[in-house]
């Protein structure tokens, strides 16, 4: 992968070279995946998560190997960028792989969060409960990631409850994934909320409603599927969310590749 800085923003493309997109002009994706995150001045006094650095939630749903390695290699070369991994063996921990296990520890000691994946819809607590158990004693990850969380009044407390329960256990870190806006009474159930994981890219008014109450640190997308973008959209994004992740990939598996 090659990068361009733009700005205050590096844009990783495979093949991209430093003179290839000029600051301000539309940049095409074409056939290779898209992502983006920030480059933050080497001197910060911030630490490499601080809340006032937007960075990068990467749904790193494919087997380990050379993609996980790929993040690995990236994170390396730019450790001021926060990347979360989510990994994701079978909508939940599956079976123990030792894969896995060394996978997890890699991505961790590049500086990488990994948080593990659990589908939540129509799951009871005590399922999900003992996924958390299993990530934490076969992986040991940093934190829990919600898929199809509930958006609708009067779940709050559920996903409360699972979050203080992971943290007992020493996973940490926990991000909701409603893929569409949610309610403020969401705000604090999870550490972050996924809040819009579709096709396209999100406008950017629609994170500046009701959510501009909170601090960005609560806020997160996913887009797939998007062949072009700018600088001037991802700058203003960055001044809404805490992480962002933005590919070129499709449907059926916009997840399986970076």
């Amino acid at each position: 992968m090659g990068c361009k800085k733009l700005g205050t923003l590096l844009v990783w493309r495979r093949n991209c070279t430093l003179n290839d997109i000029p600051f301000g002009k539309k940049t095409s994706i074409s056939a290779f995946a898209l992502v983006f995150v920030l480059c933050w001045s080497l001197g910060s006094s911030h630490d490499v998560y601080g809340l006032s650095k937007t960075g990068l939630i990467v749904p790193l749903y494919s087997y380990p190997g050379s993609y996980w390695d790929t993040l690995v290699k990236e994170k390396t070369n730019y450790p001021s960028v926060p990347i979360v991994a989510i990994i994701n063996p079978d909508s939940g921990p599956g079976t123990k792989d030792t894969n896995y296990l060394y996978g997890v520890q890699k991505l961790q000691s590049s500086g990488i969060k990994v948080i593990g994946y659990i589908y939540t819809a129509n799951i009871g607590y005590g399922t999900i409960t003992s996924y958390i158990d299993d990530y934490k004693n076969w992986y040991n990850v940093d934190g829990i990631f919600f898929d199809q969380m509930s958006n609708v009044k009067g779940n709050e407390t559920f996903y409360a409850s699972l979050t203080n329960y992971s943290k007992s256990v020493g996973l940490n870190f926990t991000v909701g994934n409603p893929g569409i806006d949610t309610l403020p009474s969401y705000v604090g159930t999870v550490n972050n909320l996924v809040i819009y994981d579709n096709p396209s890219l999100p406008p950017v008014p629609s994170f500046e409603g009701w959510h501009k109450n909170f601090t960005k640190s609560n806020f997160s997308f996913i887009a797939y599927g998007v062949n072009t973008t700018d600088a001037t959209y991802i700058k203003n994004m960055t001044n809404l969310v805490q992480y962002l992740y933005i590919s070129n990939s499709t449907l059926p598996n916009p997840f399986n590749s970076l």
